[in-house]
């Protein structure tokens, strides 16, 4: 127990302790005699009332503690729950505001009244043992109670552990959906205190995770997202679904068995509520920073220290796990030699095409990847997520979950004049080299290119499979070149240069 919990159990440790100072002032006691033998085993009594427990019961539905009744089970996690930010919910609010009912709601343990911005509180809830039934009372007990339920503890997640503890079942989420369309055992339970996160900071409209792809994939309808066949195979769910990438990227998770329902990629997926830098984890509690191969490694084999990789990009690699093109050597070359029903990257090359690698180049062709992009301290994150607004009466970093760039705030350090005609305008340079290879193809534009061409169709040849992979490879990162100008132009070139030169032939 390390010494800002001792602080913190000292007032209800003497309470607990008086008693037996007062007993102890009635005299000196004789000897103790010889135990006598030992009785049968009683039934075990009921559980009591809250506040008036029986045998196998404890006082209160939140016991508190800052996790101490879990540590004899859980002591790794309960360690490092206690580095992070959830843990100093209270200790770190300016003093004013731990007098404050409508911040208290969110850095304490069982608050279940809501409190407005105005100080309206909502009608009382029928546990009593949370922190706001403590809130402005008198007395020696309920102090004590306060200390107890301070911050942000396991029980604000996993539910009370009273008042019968062995009857205890943690609640465990994984999903990130809100509103009464949605059962409650789907919502997310970061919800009420992590509002900004989900509709955006006030007065921003559509800035939050609600408008996001991750939470419109089968336009937010949970049942339709299970019947997607990525929602239930093991390749797919890894990157899909919330209960994949939680196993794939948590070992405590690995033999765990989740519900036969899956959820949408959201909070829990990319946040590990129990680990923080400050301790065992990363920061803002990613999962993982682990850097992401290209996954077409050619001419190395994986693993191989000259394989192109995203490293070193903060809470960017996070993003990389996922956005990455996915389709290995053997697939991509088996893809050039004998087409491929999907072909090209996997509709998610963001990272390939930011790093300058990973698409299939051809012969002895030279290929340009550098740019000023891949300097970008986190990149993902910096770009997509990281803004300035004003939060609380004062202008600060936000992180919208959105994940749609803001031109203004994210571009103007390296762009000063950057307006959406001018993104516009770059974007259509690389839609016409996209349109210069289509029609050489036989399509009047690379739309209809994606629509209709079949790369397994006879009469198709390798060579022209080889040039058309480049179009498919800038269709699967989305950004129509932006990531990284410089590969997008060297790869469209090429292919169009040998394009050329096998129709001269």
């Amino acid at each position: 127990m390390n010494l800002t919990t001792m602080l913190k159990r000292i007032p209800i440790l003497l309470l607990l302790v008086l008693p037996l100072i007062l007993v102890g002032c009635e005299g000196d006691t004789g000897a103790t005699g010889p135990a006598g033998p030992q009785g049968e085993q009683g039934e075990q009594g009921e559980p009591g009332e809250p506040g008036n427990p029986g045998e196998s019961a404890i006082p209160y539905t939140y016991v508190g503690g800052y996790g101490q009744e879990c540590q004899h089970c859980h002591a790794r996690t309960s360690n490092d729950v206690e580095a992070t930010g959830h843990t100093h919910a209270y200790t770190n609010m300016d003093p004013v505001d731990q007098e404050n009912a409508y911040c208290l709601q969110c850095h304490t343990t069982g608050w279940d009244r809501e409190v407005t911005y105005s100080g309206e509180w909502a009608e009382a809830n029928p546990d009593t043992f949370g922190y706001d039934d403590y809130y402005g009372v008198d007395g020696d007990e309920a102090a004590a109670r306060r200390v107890m339920l301070e911050a942000v503890q396991c029980e604000s997640c996993h539910g009370p552990m009273g008042p019968d503890f062995n009857q205890h079942r943690p609640e465990m989420s994984f999903a990130t959906l809100v509103g009464p369309e949605y059962p409650e055992d789907v919502v997310s339970q970061c919800y009420p205190c992590h509002k900004g996160q989900f509709e955006g900071p006030s007065g921003e409209a559509e800035a939050g995770y609600l408008w996001s792809g991750h939470a419109t994939v089968a336009e937010g309808d949970l049942e339709a997202f299970n019947s997607e066949h990525y929602a239930h195979i093991g390749s797919c769910n890894g990157c899909h679904t919330s209960e994949g990438f939680i196993r794939d990227t948590d070992p405590a998770f690995l033999d765990y068995e989740f519900d036969d329902t899956v959820n949408f990629i959201g909070c829990v997926t990319c946040h590990d509520p129990h680990a923080g830098d400050e301790g065992s984890g990363f920061e803002a509690q990613v999962r993982t920073t682990a850097a992401v191969e290209v996954a077409y490694s050619y001419p190395y084999a994986p693993g191989d220290a000259e394989v192109p990789k995203m490293e070193d990009k903060g809470t960017g690699q996070l993003c990389a796990q996922c956005h990455h093109g996915r389709r290995d050597t053997d697939n991509v070359h088996g893809q050039i030699t004998d087409g491929y029903a999907h072909f090209g990257p996997h509709h998610s090359a963001q990272m390939d095409l930011y790093i300058g690698a990973g698409c299939y180049q051809i012969g002895d062709l030279t290929y340009e990847g550098d740019h000023t992009h891949q300097n970008i301290a986190k990149a993902c994150v910096d770009c997509h997520m990281v803004r300035e607004t004003e939060v609380h009466g004062s202008t600060e970093d936000y992180a919208y979950h959105n994940f749609k760039v803001d031109l203004g705030t994210n571009c103007t350090s390296c762009h000063p004049s950057i307006d959406e005609a001018y993104v516009t305008d770059y974007q259509a340079e690389i839609e016409d080299l996209m349109n210069d290879l289509a029609t050489r193809m036989g399509y009047t534009d690379y739309h209809d290119m994606e629509e209709n061409w079949d790369s397994t169709a006879d009469g198709v040849l390798e060579w022209q499979r080889e040039a058309a992979y480049a179009a498919y490879f800038i269709i699967g990162d989305g950004s129509m070149g932006v990531h990284n100008p410089t590969y997008a132009e060297s790869i469209l070139n090429n292919a169009i240069a040998h394009w050329d030169a096998n129709l001269d032939k």
